[in-house]
Order: structure tokens, then C-alpha cells, then sequence
């Protein structure tokens, strides 16, 4: 066989492993951002345990109602436990990041203005969140 060939076959090859690696890793990265994000929206939570409940468990019709009211106090408890942490989490960035300017010399301002989040970053939008919807069956997308 041809010494040259040999090596577009096997550059070839590689070329097909490559490809096909980053298409699989970029496949499974959207697959579990998607999943993580379900995973963390309190209305998908409460969908999939009263599924599971159902699935599992069996309860009568008169205690699946019940029951329903009870997972939904319990999300939107965890909605307001959520927002107040949010809250209370962007304070305290915020806080830092006045802290830390404080120290900065001016030159030292504009390379943090750089790094330092903006607004928008911290934002409740952001998170999918609304602080006057807490209750809502459709995040925002």
C-alpha cells in the first residue's frame, strides 16, 4: 500500500473521530444544560413528583387533589425562598463590589470595570424568574 495513502486514511479517520466527538459533546452539553435548568424550575418539580406520587404511590382521586394542594403550597414556598435568596445573594455582590472599589486606586477602576458584573448579569430575567409571578406554570425563555 501507498505510504501517502496510508496517511489520508488515517488523517481522515481522524478527522471523522474529531468531528463526531465534538458534535456528541456539544449534543450532551445542550441535553444536560436542558435537563439542569428543568431540574431547577420549582413548576417542573412539582409536575414530576405529583407524576412519580401518582406513578408510585396510587392515591384515591379525593387524596390526589389533597395532596396536589399541598406540593403547590410547597412550590410556591420554595418560589418566595428562592427570590428572598436571590435577593439577598445579589446584595451582597453588590455590596462586595462597592467594597472593593473603595480600595481601587483610579487605574485600578477601569481594569475592574472590566471583570466587575453589570447589572443584567445578576438580574432576576437572568434566572427565569419574576418576583410578581412567583406562581406562574411558564418560565420565561
Amino acid at each position: 500500500m501507498n505510504p501517502l495513502r496510508s496517511w489520508k486514511i488515517g488523517l481522515c479517520l481522524l478527522g471523522i473521530i474529531v468531528s463526531t466527538s465534538l458534535s456528541g459533546g456539544l449534543i450532551g452539553h445542550r441535553i444536560a444544560r436542558r435537563q439542569l435548568e428543568a431540574r431547577n424550575n420549582p413548576e417542573t418539580w412539582n409536575e414530576h413528583v405529583a407524576r412519580e406520587f401518582d406513578r408510585i404511590v396510587k392515591p384515591a382521586p379525593e387524596q390526589g387533589a389533597r395532596i396536589q394542594g399541598h406540593l403547590d403550597g410547597a412550590v410556591r414556598e420554595l418560589q418566595a425562598i428562592r427570590l428572598d435568596t436571590i435577593a439577598r445573594s445579589t446584595n451582597v455582590i453588590w455590596r462586595l463590589v462597592a467594597e472593593v472599589e473603595r480600595e481601587l486606586t483610579p487605574a485600578q477602576r477601569v481594569s475592574f470595570e472590566r471583570m466587575k458584573p453589570k447589572p443584567a448579569d445578576l438580574s432576576l430575567d437572568v434566572l427565569n424568574l419574576s418576583p410578581e409571578k412567583t406562581g406562574s406554570k411558564t418560565p420565561k425563555r
